[in-house]
């Protein structure tokens, strides 16, 4: 689905249109052309997969070396 945004109106939505080969959509309020936008932006996605990357590779020594359980002492009661 193709995405456009007005340039112009700050933090206006997306609108989803589907004009017909070469039109140029226009916003309604401002009269500019609109811009197309991607459905997904490069920039957040490239920092969601680095810092999901750099989670993910952190933990991966904490699967291969588990620390020893912790069992806490029995003292034996003598009556």
């Amino acid at each position: 689905m193709p995405r456009y945004r007005c340039p112009s109106c700050c933090c206006g939505a997306a609108l989803v249109l589907h004009p017909p080969k070469g039109a140029t959509p226009i916003c309604s309020r401002c009269r500019t052309p609109l811009e197309r936008q991607p459905l997904v932006r490069p920039l957040p996605l490239l920092i969601l997969l680095s810092v999901g990357s750099v989670l993910v590779l952190s933990s991966v020594p904490m699967l291969f070396n588990p620390s020893a359980p912790v069992q806490p002492e029995h003292k034996d009661r003598s009556a």
